[in-house]
């Protein structure tokens, strides 16, 4: 459960740097930027982590 916790903070900080930039280079930023992101980064990051663990085996 805190892995997931973990992840939404991670989207959270990513998405509060996109919406900063898109801001600096006068880019409209509303809620569906800052979902759309911490989204994105959360299934990114999960699919990652997912990829780098090995599989457990049930044979002796």
């Amino acid at each position: 459960m805190s892995g997931i916790v973990l992840l939404v903070l991670i989207g959270l900080g990513a998405a509060w740097l996109w919406t900063r930039g898109r801001k600096r280079l006068s880019m409209p930023v509303n809620g569906k930027t800052w979902i759309g992101v911490v989204i994105v980064v959360v299934v990114l990051l999960a699919l990652a982590y997912g990829a780098t663990q090995t599989p457990h085996s049930s044979v002796p």
